[in-house]
């Protein structure tokens, strides 16, 4: 996943919550493309989502 600007603290929770781990060399916040990495990329965007519209 790549944000515009280094994410706030409950995002980057969310992103390691879910297996997600910061790639300097790539500027993108990555983990496997298999079907668990993908459950966790949905469950990082409802976080993301919810915790905007709070």
């Amino acid at each position: 996943m790549i944000f515009p600007a280094k994410p706030d603290e409950a995002t980057r929770r969310a992103l390691k919550a879910n297996g997600f781990r910061w790639s300097p060399s790539q500027g993108a916040w990555q983990r496997h493309l298999n079907e668990a990495g993908r459950w966790g990329a949905e469950r990082v965007m409802k976080a993301i989502t919810a915790e905007g519209a709070a």
